[in-house]
C-alpha cells in the first residue's frame, strides 16, 4: 500500500526488512510525557528530548507518546534562542503523566523553583519518572529529589555542583538512568539518553529505526565521557598524558608539583613536557594553571562561594597571585566576572595568550 505521492511509509519500509514483521506490531501503551519549560532554557535541548519520541510515534502511526508543555502559567515562555514556546498546562494543574522532563535555564527566579519543586516532589510521590536535562538536573537536586542517585549535568557546571551535593553522586557521564531518575548533559546528549528510552521502553529494533529516522548516527552509551575543552579531551591519545591531565584534574585545591605528575605517569620530566607542547602547544605547568582558573571561573558562576574562598578551593597561595593570574586569563577581575554572568550570562572562554 501506497501513500498519496506513490511512496511507502515508514511502517511499510520497515515490516519489508522482516526485522519489524506487520503482525508482530502490537499497538503502544500511550505514555505522557510532561515537559518542564522555562524563560532563556535551551530550545535544542527541549527539541531533541522530544524528536526520538516523535518518531516512535511516527513508526506506530499511532500516539504511543503525548507531550504536554508545562510552565509556572499558560503565557508563552522565551527560549533562549528567543523563540517562544507556549505551555499547555501549569505546575498546578493536577495532570497524569508517566514521565516529567525538566528543560531549564541556569538561574530561574525563586517563585519559578518553588512551583516547580512542589509539582516535581507531587510527581514523585506518585512514583513518576523524573528527567533532569542540562541545568534540569540541578533543579531536581535543589528539590532533594536526586539524593542518593547518580546523576549528570552539563560539564560546565559539575564543578561547582559536587561540593553543593553532597548526597548526589554526580559524574561527568554523558546520560545516566538510575531507577526512576534520569540526567543528561543536555543538547545532543538528549538524543542519546531518549534512544536508550525509546530502547528500554519500544525495544532495540524501533530505536534503530528511530536513530535511522532522525538520521543519527550510533547512540552514544550513557558512560560516555562528557568533554570539558580545557581538561578531558577526547583526541588525547597518549595514555601518560591522559594520565598527567586526569591527575591535575583531580588535584587543583592541593596542586601537585609538575615533576610528580611525571613519576605518576611514569615518563620522564622531559618527555611529558614534550608531550604537553605537542598536543597543547604550552609546558604542562601553563594547562595545569588553565585548568585551575577553568574551576575558579565555574565556582564564579554556578556557585555562591565567596572569592576568597575560591582562591584557596583552586589551590593559590594568595589572592593577589590569584587575582593576577584570573585577571592575566580573562582580561577582567573574578568580581566583575561574576557581575557579568549574572547580569548577562556572559562566560568568555579564552583570551589571545
Amino acid at each position: 500500500m501506497k501513500n498519496h505521492a506513490g511512496r511507502q511509509t515508514m511502517t511499510e519500509a520497515i515490516d519489508k526488512t522482516g526485522l519489524i514483521p506487520a503482525g508482530a506490531r502490537v499497538p503502544p501503551r500511550l505514555r505522557r510525557i510532561g515537559i518542564c519549560i522555562s524563560a532563556n532554557m535551551s530550545l535544542s535541548s527541549a527539541l531533541l528530548a522530544c524528536e526520538p519520541l516523535r518518531s516512535v510515534n511516527r513508526f506506530y502511526q499511532q500516539p504511543a507518546y503525548a507531550l504536554v508543555f508545562i510552565g509556572p502559567e499558560r503565557a508563552p515562555v522565551r527560549s533562549g534562542i528567543g523563540i517562544e514556546v507556549a505551555p499547555t498546562h501549569t505546575f498546578d494543574d493536577d495532570d497524569e503523566l508517566d514521565m516529567v522532563v525538566v528543560v531549564a535555564a541556569y538561574d530561574q527566579p525563586a517563585a519559578y523553583k518553588k512551583a516547580l519543586h512542589r509539582f516535581l516532589r507531587r510527581h514523585a510521590r506518585r512514583g513518576v519518572d523524573l528527567c533532569g536535562v542540562d541545568f534540569g538536573a540541578i533543579l531536581m537536586a535543589e528539590a532533594g529529589l536526586l539524593d542518593g542517585h547518580r546523576a549528570t549535568t552539563h560539564w560546565e557546571v559539575m564543578p561547582a555542583v559536587v561540593d553543593r551535593f553532597p548526597r548526589v553522586e554526580f559524574c561527568d557521564d554523558v546520560f545516566v538512568i538510575d531507577g526512576k531518575r534520569l540526567t543528561c548533559g543536555g543538547h545532543l546528549s538528549c538524543n542519546d539518553l531518549f534512544l536508550a528510552v525509546v530502547e528500554q521502553q519500544q525495544g532495540a529494533k524501533i530505536a534503530r529505526f528511530v536513530a535511522a529516522d532522525i538520521i543519527y548516527g550510533s547512540a552514544r552509551p550513557g558512560e560516555t565521557r562528557q568533554s570539558n575543552p580545557l581538561s578531558w579531551d577526547p583526541t588525547i591519545r597518549n595514555p601518560h598524558l591522559r594520565h598527567a591531565v586526569d591527575l591535575m584534574e583531580e588535584n587543583i585545591e592541593a596542586p601537585l608539583p609538575v615533576p610528580e605528575i611525571a613519576r605518576e605517569t611514569g615518563v620522564s620530566l622531559r618527555q611529558l613536557q614534550l608531550l604537553s607542547q605537542q598536543h597543547f602547544g604550552q609546558t604542562l605547568s601553563s594547562r595545569y594553571l588553565d585548568i585551575r582558573l577553568d574551576a575558579a571561573r565555574h565556582l564564579l558562576m554556578y556557585g555562591e562561594m565567596p572569592i576568597t574562598e575560591i582562591v584557596a578551593a583552586t589551590g593559590f597561595t594568595s589572592a593577589s597571585t590569584f587575582s593576577r593570574a584570573f585577571r592575566r586569563r580573562f582580561r577582567t577581575t573574578a568580581r566583575e566576572y561574576r557581575k557579568a554572568f549574572v547580569s548577562r550570562m556572559a562566560r568568555p572562554y579564552f583570551t589571545e595568550r
